[in-house]
């Protein structure tokens, strides 16, 4: 392929990269203002407001004609740079995740956003992002396909239905991510067009909770639809974000697509993938619903991406669909678990809480009775997470524990509210600690925290098993300390 340049809808994304410039006109009319003078003084020096608006759009053009991509047999090169000219290329087989997402906004112009992800690149940004037109985009996947190609194997593709992708869009939902969504949107919306129009917001949703607080205080009200309508939000967003869903594995790729108003498509290197991680929370265990998803370097690093590879289904689809597009990852039994002495291990950083909020709601409406009823809600609200959490816990302990099957081990604990099963092959195991405290020693348990590869670190901490058996089971030297042999 020769020198392309991006997409010409990227010079909109480089003039707001330049906008400050607009700083000196904006302070200009400010100053005529406070001095006094007439809109005649202000535009007889429009030409300085002209020019920098000339500036802004020079500079911007400059920069999109300056920066080219070419796809060469070794990799993709790009080059950029006005005055001081960078060149970089991309070798084919360390991009780890390539990525085009089609926002809605750019579908009317052709365009779409790619991105490529390595090893080598930073936690928070992605490596490569361009904007192309979508046969450019394609062409790119198409020769990453035809790169990796690889004969005797059969495409394999898995359609989740809709119910599926509902539940995993309800497991991923929070209450908190769409009270501060709301709370950014109202806040920016009332600097836009004004303090009265975020006012009106507000009030509308006053009258709202007091017509419907069905004899509930309406601080209460307030509070729980607060609640109730950003989990509402968080649901349709995830949800919108998932529908419709596509997994395919074809060779050594893994092809995931999802989304509806911006359309995502990822394709994955299978080696790269540190490792699958099948979760459940209380809700979904109730219900008995697995939800799978991978880690790898650059799947579902932007804000809005995609997570999953295996939405909500229960326990013998799961494996049925990872065995399909994934069977290099195998699950083994539990070989090293926790002892039924161990359980206050689990349950104590969880129980103080549970003790602790019923015994303050009850002080504070001895104390203050005129706010009873809003004093109790709020303890009642505080107490669910808390039991919540102590009901993971009480899971974890009769569920977590080590495993392994040939090279690839499998770990099972939880983090925050939810329930872990990883299968982690052996490769991407960077470090192995074993932890003991002065009590763990008399019975000779100990913690084991496993280390994976990963852009930013990422530990898996399995709780009070027994010594001899994790280090026969992870396979490890105890005395040279911390690492697969």
């Amino acid at each position: 392929m020769k020198k392309r340049r991006s997409h010409p809808i990227m010079l909109a994304q480089f003039v707001w990269r330049f906008l400050f410039l607009l700083i000196l006109p904006v302070l200009r009319g400010a100053w005529a203002a406070a001095t006094g003078g007439s809109l005649l003084d202000w535009l007889g020096g429009a030409w300085m407001d002209v020019l920098s608006l000339l500036s802004i759009f020079v500079l911007a053009f400059l920069q999109w004609w300056c920066l080219t991509y070419q796809l060469l047999p070794q990799g993709l090169s790009v080059e950029s740079g006005v005055l001081f000219r960078r060149c970089f290329c991309i070798p084919r087989q360390r991009v780890t995740t390539l990525s085009v997402v089609r926002p809605f906004y750019l579908k009317p112009f052709g365009a779409v956003l790619l991105r490529a992800d390595t090893l080598a690149g930073g936690v928070e940004q992605t490596d490569l992002s361009l904007t192309l037109s979508r046969r450019r985009a394609r062409e790119i996947f198409e020769d990453r396909q035809l790169f990796l190609a690889r004969e005797g194997w059969a495409k394999r593709e898995l359609r989740p239905g809709k119910l599926s992708i509902a539940f995993l869009s309800a497991a991923l939902s929070s209450s908190l991510a769409g009270v501060v969504f709301f709370s950014t949107f109202i806040s920016q919306t009332g600097s836009l067009l004004g303090e009265e129009f975020s006012d009106r917001i507000y009030g509308t949703f006053e009258r709202f909770t007091k017509a419907m607080a069905w004899g509930l205080p309406p601080a209460t009200a307030a509070l729980a639809y607060l609640l109730l309508f950003g989990w509402l939000f968080t649901f349709v967003r995830n949800l919108i974000r998932h529908i419709p869903f596509r997994i395919c594995r074809d060779r050594d790729l893994l092809s995931i697509e999802g989304g509806c108003l911006t359309n995502r498509s990822y394709s994955v290197q299978v080696r790269d993938i540190n490792f699958v991680d099948i979760r459940q929370t209380v809700l979904s265990r109730i219900l008995g619903l697995h939800s799978a998803f991978i880690h790898a370097v650059g799947y579902g690093k932007a804000k809005d991406d995609v997570t999953a590879v295996i939405p909500a289904c229960r326990w013998p689809q799961m494996m049925r669909q990872l065995q399909l597009v994934l069977p290099e990852f195998c699950l083994s039994p539990r070989q090293a678990k926790p002892n039924f002495g161990a359980w206050m291990r689990f349950v104590m950083d969880a129980l103080w809480p549970c003790l602790l909020l019923p015994a303050a709601t009850w002080f504070l409406i001895s104390r203050f009775p005129d706010w009873a009823d809003f004093t109790l809600f709020a303890g009642l609200m505080a107490s669910v997470p808390a039991y919540w959490f102590l009901t993971v816990r009480l899971i974890d302990f009769s569920s977590s524990g080590l495993g392994r099957t040939g090279d690839c081990y499998t770990l099972r604990y939880s983090s925050g509210y939810s329930l872990h099963t990883v299968m982690l092959p052996r490769e991407h195991v960077t470090f192995v600690y074993l932890r003991q405290s002065p009590i763990q020693k008399l019975d000779d348990r100990c913690d084991v925290k496993i280390y994976s590869s990963a852009e930013n670190r990422r530990v898996h901490h399995i709780r009070n098993i027994d010594r001899k058996e994790a280090i026969a089971v992870l396979d490890i030297d105890w005395k040279d300390g911390a690492g697969p042999r």
